[in-house]
C-alpha cells in the first residue's frame, strides 16, 4: 500500500511539474534569462553550500533554502540562533528564553513527541535530541562569531540527514583552520536596553599554523545580557488568594488582583543571562589526499530567570508570595573528528561526535500547588530539575566526485542517546490542618491537606513532606543506511533519488516517590516502558535547468521521527493524586468533561509527511535580481501531541492527520551599485483535517496547528558604499510575524507581531565601527505560552515568553 501511494505521489508530482513548471521555465528562459556573465558592476553575492553533501551554490541546488555568510549575520544584527526566525521564510519556534528554543519549519509544529521536527547540526554534528526531559525539544543557543555561514533546508531532509529533520534542517558551518595562514579577529559592543540595563559582548579568533601540515583554530566568546522583567515579592501575609473554584476543574479558575498588591522586594532584570564560548579546531592535512580535523566545543549559559512574564497581570512581571529566585544554567561539551579522504573517484568521509548537555532548571510552583492542590494557605515551594543528555554518533559516507552526468552519495549512520531527568520537589513545615473539602477526610485519599504530608495520601508515612521526586533514564538508539544519485537524462534535466531506512529502540524507567505519584507517598514507584520500529524515507527530485539563472524543480519526499515512551501517570485510585477516576481534577486541560484518562498510554509511534514541492529559482539583469519562490503540501500522519491534564500531568499520543501548505518566496534586487533591497514571505496553512476519537480532546477537525504563524515576512533596504578609503554600510530592516494559536490550560492566540532593526558602520581596511538598535519600536511581543513540559499547566496563571526590549549600541571588529 505504501508502495502504491509513493508512486501516485511521483506521478502526480511529474505531471503536475510538466504541466506548471515547464512552460513557467520556457517563458522565462525566452524573454528573461540569457545565460549571460554578471554585468559590468557585477551581481549579487553568491554563497557556496553543501546541503546535499557535495559543494554547490544556493541558486544551482534545487530544493528549497537560505544561506547566510558571515558577512550577512553581522549586517543583519543575527547574534542568535533565534534571530534567524525574523529573517527566513517558513520558520517558527518555541522558546522560553535563552536554551529553550525549539524550532518548526513548514506548520510541522513539535509541540509533541519527544524529537524534534527540525534538524540541528554544527558541521558535521546532529544535535537535535529525543529529550524526554523535562527541558524539551531544545537545542543550544551556539555562538555564530567566525562561522562561515548558516544553511537553513526547508522541507523533509530524511535522506541525507535523518529521522527529525522532516521539517526542514539548519545548519551550522564553522570556519576550519587554515595552513600556512596567521590570522586573527576580534570584535566588542557595549548596548543599553529599555527597562534593563548595559550589555557587553566580546569575541576572539586565532588561527594558528603548526609546521607545513598542521593548523589550528581558536574562538571563544563571553556575553553579559542585561534582563528585563521585574519579579515582585508581594509583602507576607498580603499575597491575594484566588477565586472561583470548581469552574474550570479541580481548581481556582481566578488569579488574585496581585498587580495591586504592596510590594516588599522588586527585583528589576531578574532574567539576567552570562553566556561563554570556546571551541578549537585542530586540521592535520599530512598529503592533499587525507585531512583529519578534531573539534572541542565548551560554552555555558547562566540566567537568572526566564524571558517570560505571568499572565494575568499581562504587565511583563513575576509575583510570587515569597522570595524564590528561578535561576537556569546550561552547560554544553563537544568533542568530534571528521576525516576526509580522497580516493580519486570519491570521497570519503568519516565524522564522529560526542556531546553532553547539562541542563538545570528550577520554578516557583507555590501558586500551582496551592491550585493543584487546593490549599488553605501558601506554602514556598521550588521545583528543580536536573536534565543530562548526552550522544554518540557516527556517520560514515562515500561522495562521488567530478562534473559528470551521474552523481552519488551513500552512507551508514548510528547514535546512541541517553537522555533523562532527576526532579525534585518537596514541601515542609505546615502549621494548620484546614478541613478537607471533599468531605471525606485524609483516611479516603483524597483530601489535599497538611495530613498528606504526616500520614501520606494512603497508609504510607511522607515525613519530608515530598511532593514529586523522580530518576528517569531514556535511551534512543537509530542506525541508518542511505543513499541518494543524481543523473542527467539530458544536459538540462536532472532527476535525483534517494532513499534512508532507518531503525530505532527506544527504552524508559521511572523511579518515581510523593504525593503526586501513584504511592502517593515516600514508598518508590518504578516503571518502565519501551518501544521500536523501523522507517523507509524516500525522495525523488526532478530538476530543469536551461541556463545558468534559472532552475525549476519539484521534489517528492517523506520524513519521519522515531516513537517515543511516557512518564508514569498517577492512575491508582488508592492515591489522593491521581489522574483517572471520578475525582474532581482529572479531566483533560481546555476540555469538557467528565472525561477521564482510564489508561496508561505508555508508547506512542512514529508520526510521518509526505511532502510535495515545487519551486523555481531566477536571476535577472545580470544577476542582479533573483526570485526563489515554491510551493509546498504536506499531509502528515498520525500526528505526536502533548495532551495536558487539568491534573497537572503531561503525556504524549498520536492524535490523527493534519495538512499543511504555502507558499514561499525571497527577492533580492540590486537597485543601484549601493542599494540592495530584501524582501521573503511565507505563508503557512497548518490544520487539523482527521482528528482521533480521544474523549475528551479538544482538538477537531479544522483547528489550527499550534505554535505555527501563518503569515510571516521579512523587508530589508542595505546600502553600501565607499567614501574615499572608507566603506559606508546601512541595513533598516522590519520583520512581521503574524498571529499564533497557542495552548497552555486553556487554548489561546497570540497577537500579530513586527520589529525593526538597523545597523549602520564605518571601515577602513581591517576595521570597522558600527551603531546598531534591534526592536527599535520597542514592541513587546508574546512569543509563546508554556512552551515545554516543564511548565505547571493551571487555569490561573499562563507564562508568556516574550523578546527583548529596545537595545541600541555601538560595536567595533577587527582583523589581523
Amino acid at each position: 500500500m505504501k508502495r502504491v501511494l509513493f508512486a501516485r505521489y511521483v506521478r502526480g508530482a511529474i505531471q503536475a511539474w510538466m504541466v506548471l513548471a515547464l512552460p513557467c521555465a520556457m517563458v522565462i528562459s525566452a524573454s528573461a534569462l540569457a545565460a549571460s556573465p554578471p554585468g559590468e558592476y557585477g551581481g549579487l553575492e553568491e554563497i557556496v553550500v553543501t546541503a546535499e553533501k557535495r559543494e554547490s551554490t544556493v541558486q544551482a541546488t534545487p530544493i528549497a533554502m537560505t544561506a547566510l555568510s558571515a558577512g550577512d549575520l553581522t549586517q543583519e544584527n543575527i547574534t542568535s540562533i533565534q534571530d534567524l526566525v525574523g529573517a527566513i521564510p517558513g520558520i517558527s519556534l518555541r522558546t522560553a528564553g535563552p536554551g529553550q528554543t525549539e524550532y518548526e519549519m513548514r506548520g510541522l509544529a513539535s509541540s509533541g513527541g519527544s524529537v524534534a521536527t527540525v534538524g540541528f547540526y554544527l558541521d558535521e554534528t546532529p544535535l537535535s535530541a529525543s529529550a524526554v526531559a523535562l527541558n524539551g525539544r531544545t537545542v543550544i543557543d551556539a555562538d555564530l562569531f567566525d562561522l562561515n555561514r548558516t544553511e537553513i533546508l526547508r522541507g523533509p531532509q530524511g535522506t541525507l540527514y535523518g529521522a527529525g529533520s522532516m521539517g526542514g534542517t539548519i545548519k551550522l558551518v564553522t570556519n576550519p583552520p587554515k595552513l600556512h595562514t596567521l590570522e586573527g579577529a576580534a570584535e566588542v559592543d557595549a548596548s543599553q536596553t529599555t527597562g534593563g540595563s548595559t550589555n557587553g559582548h566580546g569575541s576572539l579568533m586565532l588561527n594558528i599554523p603548526i609546521g607545513e601540515i598542521a593548523a589550528l583554530r581558536f574562538v571563544t566568546t563571553d556575553k553579559y545580557i542585561s534582563g528585563f522583567i521585574h519579579r515582585y515579592v508581594i509583602a507576607p501575609g498580603q499575597f491575594p488568594f484566588p477565586t472561583n473554584y470548581g469552574n474550570c476543574g479541580a481548581y481556582y479558575c481566578t488569579r488574585g488582583d496581585v498587580q495591586d498588591a504592596p510590594v516588599a522586594q522588586d527585583h528589576a532584570n531578574s532574567n539576567i543571562e552570562r553566556f561563554i564560548s570556546s571551541r578549537a579546531s585542530l586540521l592535520v592535512q599530512p598529503s592533499d589526499a587525507l585531512s583529519i580535523t578534531g573539534n572541542v566545543m565548551y560554552q555555558r549559559i547562566d540566567a537568572d530567570g526566564y524571558n517570560n512574564y505571568q499572565a494575568p497581570p499581562n504587565n511583563e512581571a513575576i509575583y510570587q508570595p515569597y522570595d524564590i529566585k528561578e535561576p537556569y544554567y546550561d552547560s554544553f561539551h563537544l568533542f568530534s573528528l571528521k576525516v576526509s579522504y580522497d580516493m580519486s573517484f570519491a570521497n570519503l568521509t568519516s565524522a564522529s561526535s560526542y556531546w553532553k548537555r547539562d541542563v538545570y532548571q528550577s520554578t516557583d510552583s507555590t501558586e500551582a500547588l496551592q491550585n493543584i492542590f487546593n490549599y488553605t494557605q501558601f506554602v514556598p515551594n521550588l521545583y528543580e530539575d536536573n536534565d543530562t543528555t548526552w550522544q554518540l554518533a557516527q556517520e560514515l559516507r562515500l561522495t562521488s566526485r567530478g562534473e559528470g552526468d551521474f552523481q552519488w552519495v551513500g552512507g551508514l549512520y548510528y547514535s546512541n542517546l541517553h537522555s533523562g531527568y532527576i526532579t525534585k520537589n518537596q514541601t515542609v513545615g505546615f502549621v494548620t490542618t484546614p478541613a478537607c473539602p471533599y468531605g471525606d477526610g485524609p483516611s479516603a485519599g483524597h483530601c489535599p491537606v497538611a495530613d498528606q504530608f504526616t500520614y501520606g495520601a494512603t497508609a504510607g508515612y511522607n515525613p519530608e513532606g515530598i511532593m514529586f521526586n523522580d530518576n528517569n533514564p531514556n535511551i534512543l538508539n537509530q542506525k541508518a543506511i542511505f543513499g541518494e544519485a543524481s543523473y542527467k537524462l539530458m544536459p538540462t534535466l536532472k532527476l535525483t533519488a534517494g532513499m534512508r531506512f532507518y531503525k530505532f529502540n527506544i527504552s524508559n524507567q521511572a523511579n518515581q516517590r510523593g504525593l503526586g505519584t501513584a504511592s502517593g507517598n515516600a514508598t518508590p514507584t518504578i516503571d518502565s516502558a519501551s518501544g521500536s520500529n523501523t522507517s523507509l524515507l524516500p525522495k525523488v527530485n526532478l530538476s530543469y535547468e536551461p541556463s545558468a539563472d534559472l532552475t525549476v524543480y519539484s521534489t517528492v519526499s517523506k520524513g519521519s521521527r522515531p516513537g517515543g515512551v511516557n512518564l508514569p501517570i498517577p492512575l491508582n485510585p488508592n492515591g489522593f493524586y491521581y489522574c483517572g477516576g471520578p475525582a474532581p481534577g482529572t479531566i483533560y486541560a481546555g476540555g469538557s468533561g467528565p472525561s477521564y484518562l482510564t489508561s496508561q498510554p505508555s508508547y506512542y509511534a512514529p508520526d510521518d509527511i509526505w511532502s510535495i514541492e515545487m519551486g523555481e529559482k531566477a536571476r535577472f539583469d545580470d544577476r542582479r535580481f533573483t526570485v526563489n519562490a515554491d510551493v509546498y503540501f504536506v499531509k502528515w500522519h498520525n500526528i505526536q501531541q502533548l495532551i495536558v491534564l487539568s491534573c497537572g500531568y503531561p503525556y504524549n499520543t498520536n492524535v490523527g492527520d493534519a495538512k499543511t501548505y504555502g507558499p514561499e518566496i525571497e527577492m533580492a534586487a540590486k537597485v543601484t551599485d549601493a542599494i540592495t533591497v530584501d524582501l521573503s514571505g511565507a505563508y503557512t496553512q497548518a490544520y487539523i483535517s482527521a482528528p482521533k476519537d480521544t474523549p475528551g480532546l479538544p482538538i477537531t477537525a479544522g483547528t489550527r496547528v499550534t505554535s505555527i504563524p501563518k503569515y510571516t515576512g521579512n523587508l530589508a533596504v542595505n546600502y553600501e558604499s565607499m567614501f574615499q578609503d572608507y566603506k559606508m554600510t546601512f541595513r533598516l530592516a522590519e520583520s512581521y510575524v503574524g498571529p499564533v494559536f497557542d495552548t497552555a490550560y486553556y487554548a489561546e492566540t497570540l497577537g500579530s507581531y513586527g520589529l525593526m532593526d538597523f545597523r549602520m558602520g564605518v571601515g577602513k581596511e581591517a576595521w570597522t565601527a558600527s551603531l546598531f538598535g534591534t526592536n527599535l519600536t520597542n514592541k513587546h511581543a508574546g512569543l509563546t505560552i508554556d512552551n515545554t513540559v516543564f511548565a505547571w499547566q493551571q487555569p490561573t496563571i499562563t507564562r508568556v515568553s516574550t523578546n527583548q526590549p529596545r537595545t541600541i549600541g555601538i560595536a567595533f571588529e577587527t582583523k589581523f
